[in-house]
C-alpha cells in the first residue's frame, strides 16, 4: 500500500484559491454579518462565481465531477474564515447528496443542473423536534394517494431552508420499526409548491451567519416522480448522505480550529505578561502545541475518510471519526484561544469570541457526538473494525 499525503496540483490551485478568497473577501466583511445576523449574499455569490461550490455535481449535470477530497480541500479553507458562511456553502452537497445516491436521470436533470448555473440552495430536511439524531423516529407522514403523495408534518433546524429553492425531505411511509427501518421515504419538494411554508429564521448561540428555519408542510401534494429510490428507501438514502457529509464536518472544525490557532500565534507574539512576551510562557506553549497536535490528528482523518469516500469504499467508522476530531478540536482550540486572550478574549469586538460561539454545533449537527461514538462502538462490535 503506497502512502501519498501530498495533495495534487489541481488540489493546491483550489486550495489556494480558495485561501485567498477568505483572506481577502470573508475575513474583512464577516464580522458585519455575524453581528447583523444576517446572510452573506454577496460573498455566496463571489464564492460561486469562483467555481468553489457544487464541485462534486457530476459532469453529465454541468458541474465539475470533483471529488469528496477536493470539496473538504475547499471547505476548510472557507471554514478557517467563517464557518456560518461554509455551513451554508457547503449544505448543499448535504441537499443534493440524496438526489445523486438515489436520483434519477430526469430528478438531476431537473434539480442538480440549476445548481450549477447560478447561485441557489438546496436544503435537506430530516431533523424535527422530536427526534434529530434519531431519524427513525421521525413524525412526518406521507400518504399515498393515487400518482401523489399528500405530506403532513414540521422539518426543524433545516440550515438553509429560508434561501433554498428545494427540499430533500424525509416522511414516514408505513408504521414505525426500528428493527426493519423501511418506513421512511425521500421526497425532492420544491418551495413555492401549496401547503410548503419557511418560518423565520432562529436565533442562535453561534452560526449567524447561516439561516436556520422550520419548514412547514400542510397537505403538500407531492408527485411520486419526484418520490428518490423505492418507498422505504429513505433511511439508507439518509445514512448513506451522512457517511459522505461527516467528513465536511471534520473538514469544518479544522477550519475553525485553524482560525483558533492563527488568532492565537498573533495575540501571543504581540502581547506583554509580567513584562515578559506572552510567548514565553511554557504554558501557553502548552496550549499551542495541543492546537496544532489536534489539528493534524483531524486532518488526517477527515483526508482519509473522504479519500475512502472517493475511492468507493465509504468507511462509516472513519466518517464518524473524521467528525469528533474535527469538531473537538475546534471546539477545544475556540475555548483554549479566549484563554490565550485573557480578559480581551471575552469581549464581543474580537475574533476569538466568534470562533467560541460558533464552534459547539459541530459536536450536535448530522449526528452529535455520543451518536458518532455509538456507531463506531456499534459497528466495531459486529466486526466492522479489525484491530
Amino acid at each position: 500500500m503506497t502512502l501519498n499525503f501530498e495533495f495534487s496540483d489541481d488540489q493546491i490551485k483550489l486550495k489556494e484559491k480558495a485561501a485567498k478568497f477568505v483572506k481577502d473577501e470573508v475575513i474583512p466583511a464577516i464580522d458585519k454579518y455575524d453581528k447583523n445576523e444576517e446572510f452573506p449574499w454577496e460573498l455566496a455569490e463571489k464564492a460561486f462565481d469562483l467555481g468553489l461550490m457544487n464541485v462534486r455535481i457530476p459532469k453529465d449535470y454541468g458541474g465539475k465531477g470533483l471529488g469528496l477530497l477536493d470539496e473538504i480541500i475547499i471547505i476548510e479553507e472557507i471554514c478557517a474564515g467563517c464557518v456560518g458562511l461554509g455551513t451554508s456553502l457547503n449544505v448543499n452537497s448535504l441537499g443534493f447528496e440524496p438526489i445523486i445516491l438515489a436520483g434519477n436521470d430526469d430528478q438531476k436533470n431537473k434539480y442538480l443542473k440549476p445548481l450549477t448555473e447560478k447561485l441557489s440552495f438546496i436544503s435537506f430536511g430530516l431533523s424535527e423536534t422530536c427526534c434529530g439524531s434519531d431519524a427513525a423516529g421521525i413524525q412526518c407522514k406521507a400518504e399515498k394517494k393515487g400518482d401523489k403523495y399528500v405530506l403532513n408534518g414540521t422539518k426543524f433546524w433545516i440550515t438553509n431552508a429560508w434561501i433554498a429553492d428545494n427540499f430533500v425531505v424525509f416522511a414516514r411511509t408505513g408504521e414505525i420499526n426500528r428493527k426493519k427501518k423501511r418506513h421512511l421515504s425521500a421526497f425532492i419538494i420544491e418551495k413555492d409548491w401549496e401547503g410548503v411554508k419557511v418560518a423565520d429564521p432562529m436565533k442562535k448561540l453561534g452560526l449567524r451567519t447561516s439561516p436556520t428555519s422550520a419548514i412547514l408542510l400542510k397537505d403538500v401534494e407531492v408527485p411520486i416522480k419526484n418520490r428518490l429510490g423505492d418507498e422505504g428507501d429513505g433511511f439508507k438514502i439518509a445514512m448513506d448522505t451522512f457517511a459522505t457529509s461527516r467528513p465536511a464536518i471534520g473538514a469544518f472544525g479544522v477550519g475553525v480550529a485553524r482560525a483558533a490557532l492563527r488568532n492565537s500565534l498573533e495575540y501571543a507574539n504581540k502581547r506583554n505578561a509580567f513584562t515578559v512576551p506572552l510567548k514565553k510562557f511554557q504554558l501557553i506553549q502548552q496550549l499551542i502545541a495541543r492546537m496544532i497536535l489536534g489539528i493534524e490528528s483531524a486532518k488526517l482523518l477527515t483526508y482519509k475518510a473522504a479519500k475512502a469516500i472517493d475511492n468507493g469504499k465509504p468507511d462509516m467508522i472513519l466518517s464518524s471519526c473524521s467528525k469528533i476530531a474535527g469538531s473537538e478540536i475546534a471546539t477545544k482550540a475556540a475555548k483554549d484561544a479566549i484563554q490565550i486572550w485573557g480578559g480581551r478574549g471575552f469581549l464581543s469586538n474580537n475574533p476569538v469570541e466568534k470562533l467560541y460561539r460558533d464552534a459547539k454545533v459541530l459536536e450536535i449537527y448530522e449526528g452529535t457526538t455520543q451518536i458518532q461514538e455509538i456507531i463506531i462502538g456499534g459497528q466495531a462490535l459486529e466486526g466492522g473494525y479489525s484491530p
